[in-house]
């Protein structure tokens, strides 16, 4: 997958799902994981920005332990473990 800072680069607009605000990536807050998560829906592929600021994902979440960060709405601190959708 991409580095973050490529996605900050290019300006991309995200949408939040939870307040439903415009976000533009440079905005974007990366915030240490918890270690309690409980997940509804395991099948679903995480999606976080490791210790060397490139975005990965799958069936592993985010580790605080390892540097990684999760990405959250700058609006509503929203937290988002399956990311943001782009804006068309």
């Amino acid at each position: 997958m991409a580095n973050f800072s490529e996605i900050v680069k290019k300006g991309q607009i995200f949408v939040c799902d939870h307040c439903k605000k415009d976000i533009p990536a440079d905005k974007i807050k990366l915030q240490e994981p918890v270690n309690n998560i409980n997940i509804l829906t395991p099948m679903m592929p995480f999606v976080f920005v490791d210790k060397d600021g490139k975005i990965t994902g799958g069936s592993k979440m985010a580790k605080k332990k390892l540097g990684d960060k999760v990405f959250t709405c700058p609006y509503c601190d929203t937290t988002h473990l399956y990311g943001f959708d782009l804006k068309s």
